[in-house]
């Protein structure tokens, strides 16, 4: 009967580990995916730039190419926005990313990239070609200072987020026992 009470206890105590380790990863994994979309979003930036500089690409196309190469939740955005707008729909590019805000409300997009993006959608179809680089190129200097700031800020509360998962099973765990 006493072992039959010790194995309880054990797996009761390695499900309550694991349950701890595992909400610890997922909190981390939810800080890890906001610096993966930020790197997304200048890898976007660098592309929309180059589509309008060296391709001649229309900002429409663009942006479609540009969300298709990056992927993941910003290449959506983008995709969305460049299928949005342009003379076929007859939609500028900053009604195409409210519409393409609207459409895509399940997407896990840091703030400040919604933020950037929408100052920077302003600008984009009222320009030329040359302006609208200088644009980007702003958004993308921009993005990268807010990156830097917080990279290593996010990568330590990753850190700190599985730590205490698992440390608030273990405590669990030993209040049980």
């Amino acid at each position: 009967m006493a072992g039959v009470a010790f194995w309880t206890k054990a797996l009761g105590s390695v499900f309550i580990l694991c349950a701890g380790a595992l909400g610890g990863n997922r909190m981390a994994a939810k800080l890890e995916k906001q610096l993966d979309e930020l790197s997304r979003f200048e890898l976007a930036l660098l592309t929309l730039s180059n589509e309008i500089s060296y391709s001649l690409s229309s900002l429409p196309k663009a942006l479609v190419n540009a969300g298709h190469k990056v992927g993941g939740d910003t290449g959506t955005l983008f995709t969305l926005i460049g299928s949005l707008c342009g003379l076929e729909q007859r939609r500028t590019v900053e009604e195409g990313f409210r519409l393409a805000l609207e459409q895509a409300e399940g997407l896990d997009l840091p703030g400040c990239v919604v933020e950037i993006m929408g100052s920077l959608v302003k600008n984009l179809g009222v320009w030329g070609s040359k302006e609208q680089v200088s644009f980007i190129d702003m958004a993308l200097g921009e993005t990268r200072n807010y990156r830097a700031c917080v990279q290593e800020e996010y990568l330590k509360k990753a850190r700190m987020y599985r730590s205490l998962g698992l440390l608030f099973a273990l405590g669990i765990v030993i209040v049980l026992l």
